[in-house]
């Protein structure tokens, strides 16, 4: 569990609001506390079978809730259990701001909960989602939504991250590779992704994460890396060497935590040729549709184009950001009170 204080410098007790994550730790979370200078409050509820895990996060939600006494909670979703304890253990005075991340319209595991994470969502509530396509769905459940992006910065350049914590990593930077951030979930195009290495092999592949497997044994074991989680400073020096970003989905809603992370930094993205991607990214990012061929001439073609595309997405970003301003002086108003 990780609780930590953004740059408000709230004193312990104090009654101010809260984000609330059942994960162990999310950028988006971690980047939107900060940002409005509240508390952010992460617990992944530990090892074991879900149920147990779920009863320890109630369990802790509850008691960190109930000492805090906050002004207002914005709580990551799915799992919608997690609103439903904050709802519990804040009751129907304090506002709750629900982060609905894509999952929770898609998921299988969470989809058939969406229509009542609306319905807790309603009144003086607040719902926060990507896109406009979402922020309808949610509108149409008689919820109030603000489409919110992740949070949009300058990375730290790579120089100033220092060497690998992995020596056994330092060999990429003396050729190309595509870093590939995925969670191996549904929306990922996994066989596609394998096959892709086996047909781009003037460049190697750096998958992060906890890799399935047969994932494994699929790719071309010549030119695919797997290091695993990695802290967020190995993380950022992948990011910051790589030639070229992947951030592949087949969801049409679905933004990609890694093509924003790809505009923090100012890298070559390849993404999917969905509605919402293409019209978030633009020009400034080759857009394909989800299959091994693409993907991998997409991949070449953008490491070729390197300073170009790096250009194009740098610029991007300063629109980006003034929309996001505007986006996050909404919430601050909306969870401070100021309607």
């Amino acid at each position: 569990m990780s609780t930590s204080l953004t740059s408000g410098a709230i004193a312990a007790g104090e009654k101010s609001p809260v984000f609330v994550s059942w994960i162990d730790f999310h950028g988006r979370s971690e980047g939107i506390a900060r940002t409005l200078g509240i508390r952010e409050w992460s617990d992944g509820g530990g090892t074991g079978p879900l149920p147990l895990r779920y009863l320890r996060l109630w369990t802790s939600t509850w008691k960190y809730l109930r000492s805090q006494k906050p002004s207002a909670v914005i709580v990551m979703q799915p799992p919608v259990v997690a609103l439903l304890a904050v709802r519990a253990a804040v009751g129907k005075n304090v506002r709750i701001c629900g982060d609905l991340h894509t999952g929770t319209f898609h998921d299988p595991k969470w989809k058939w909960s969406t229509n009542l994470v609306a319905r807790l969502l309603g009144g003086s509530n607040l719902a926060i989602v990507t896109n406009e396509s979402l922020a309808g769905k949610v509108r149409n459940q008689g919820a109030e939504a603000l489409v919110l992006h992740d949070l949009i910065e300058t990375y730290p350049d790579v120089d100033s991250l220092g060497a690998f914590e992995d020596p056994a990593l330092t060999y990429l930077v003396r050729g190309s590779y595509a870093l590939v951030p995925i969670t191996y979930s549904y929306d990922e195009p996994l066989d596609e992704l394998a096959a892709a290495t086996h047909l781009a092999t003037d460049i190697s592949w750096v998958f992060t994460g906890r890799a399935p497997k047969d994932f494994v044994e699929a790719c071309n074991p010549a030119n695919t890396v797997f290091p695993g989680f990695v802290s967020r400073d190995e993380y950022l020096r992948l990011l910051g060497h790589a030639n070229v970003l992947l951030a592949p989905t087949t969801e049409e809603e679905t933004m990609q935590r890694a093509g924003y992370e790809a505009m923090c930094a100012g890298k070559a993205l390849v993404t999917s040729d969905t509605d919402v991607l293409k019209d978030f990214f633009g020009e400034s990012a080759l857009t394909v549709s989800p299959e091994a061929e693409r993907y991998a001439s997409a991949v070449l073609e953008a490491a070729h184009r390197q300073a170009e595309f790096e250009k194009r997405i740098t610029e991007l970003r300063t629109d980006r950001v003034y929309e996001q301003s505007r986006a996050l002086a909404r919430l601050s108003e909306w969870i401070h009170g100021d309607d």
